[in-house]
């Protein structure tokens, strides 16, 4: 009878080769899917291999953009274009968002100068966490950088993701700091996680973005129907505009306007884009949106 005990079989040329191949292709597997570390990050922001992308806001019923929000994406030498999830929690402990904030503002104020000299106006936004602004540091960074800027700042919105139950006081008087630079702020996701009515009576928000956890519901029966006529009555009487995101299909995209949306974010209109594509695709005269409509 053939020797089939497990040091046989490792001996074996075929077996051998094969185990090779499946433990070639395990390291590769790992190495793809495993995230980068403190290291790999850090040699990231030096290298400035963070990218801006833009993703514009836009009318429901024209699909003219006014504004786009800056997000981050980064452009790794050997895994690609990584998502915000590769790297924004481990940025998040390490404190290290104001370096990337900076970074894409740099990249953004560029194009806004560039796009002005064309003799096009772009809004931009840029997303804040409540972290960010625990330390006091932040904002005089931030004022100086801004301060350099030729155009009106009115033309920036800061978006403030409420991540964490951070310090309310602290983070008030922070955000009445940056509201005082002559921005435009933002309350983001609002209606989900720490996202706070009182934060609306305590600052002066010019913008509430409602998350697109809704938006997904819009046309159906149910409450989420309810939130979002609420959520519009809202901003009408605060005198703040609203953002709808998440708008990715033409039913939902026609349900919240017939319900008084005006302003919208998503898919449906196009996907984020790099700074030279968007240049590009903001020439178009919204061909594409019609299309779609």
């Amino acid at each position: 009878m053939p020797n089939r005990s497990p040091l046989a079989l490792v001996s074996n040329p075929l077996v051998q080769q094969a185990t090779h191949r499946e433990l070639e292709f395990s390291y590769l597997l790992k190495a793809r899917t495993h995230l980068p570390d403190a290291d790999d990050v850090l040699r990231g922001l030096w290298r400035r291999e963070f990218r801006a992308y833009l993703q514009p806001k836009f009318d429901l019923r024209t699909g003219k953009v006014d504004a786009a929000e800056v997000l981050a994406r980064w452009h790794h030498p050997t895994r690609g274009v990584l998502g915000p999830a590769s790297f924004i929690p481990l940025m998040t402990r390490k404190q290290w968002l104001d370096e990337l904030l900076f970074e894409l503002l740099e990249q953004g104020l560029a194009l806004q100068l560039k796009l002005h000299e064309q003799g096009a106006l772009l809004g931009l936004a840029f997303n804040v966490s409540l972290g960010q602004l625990q330390n006091s540091l932040f904002i005089d960074g931030l004022k100086t950088r801004l301060l350099r800027h030729r155009l009106p700042l009115s033309m920036l919105t800061f978006e403030i993701t409420e991540d964490d139950p951070a310090d309310a006081a602290g983070c008030v008087e922070q955000l009445n700091r940056l509201s005082n630079l002559g921005v435009r702020l933002s309350m983001d996701d609002f209606g989900t996680g720490y996202s706070s009515l009182l934060r609306l009576c305590q600052v002066p928000f010019h913008e509430i973005k409602l998350a697109g956890d809704f938006t997904r519901f819009v046309g159906r029966p149910g409450r989420h129907q309810a939130v979002i006529r609420h959520a519009l009555a809202l901003a009408e009487e605060l005198g703040v505009s609203l953002v709808v995101e998440g708008i990715e299909t033409v039913e939902q995209r026609d349900s919240l306007e017939q319900m008084g949306a005006r302003v919208g974010q998503g898919f449906f209109c196009v996907k984020p884009m790099l700074i030279d594509t968007f240049e590009g695709w903001m020439t178009k005269p919204y061909r594409d949106f019609r299309a779609q409509s």
